[in-house]
């Protein structure tokens, strides 16, 4: 009877021991996966920033040429006054 109680107590640990175990494991899928679900949410927001700026450049960049063909239409209006009015 004495070996069968100290078998029985030595599973009861074992149980107990195997159960904290899950549970760790548990809280560490689910710290993991917050941690994931946080980087993708931190991905997404610089990624849509990143198309923000991306953005205001191109159109920065547009009217920077339109800027330029207007500093370079006038000299090109002159250029071919003068071909077309000399001698």
């Amino acid at each position: 009877v004495g070996e069968l109680q100290a078998a029985l107590g030595d599973a009861e640990r074992q149980r107990e021991l195997q159960e904290a175990e899950g549970r760790a494991l548990r809280q560490e899928l689910k710290d993991v996966r917050d941690g994931q679900r946080i980087l993708e949410k931190k991905g997404s927001a610089a990624l849509k920033d990143l198309k923000r700026q991306l953005q205001l450049e191109r159109r920065r960049a547009d009217r920077l040429q339109e800027r330029l063909q207007e500093l370079l239409a006038p000299s090109r209006a002159r250029t071919g006054q003068l071909g077309a009015g000399g001698p």
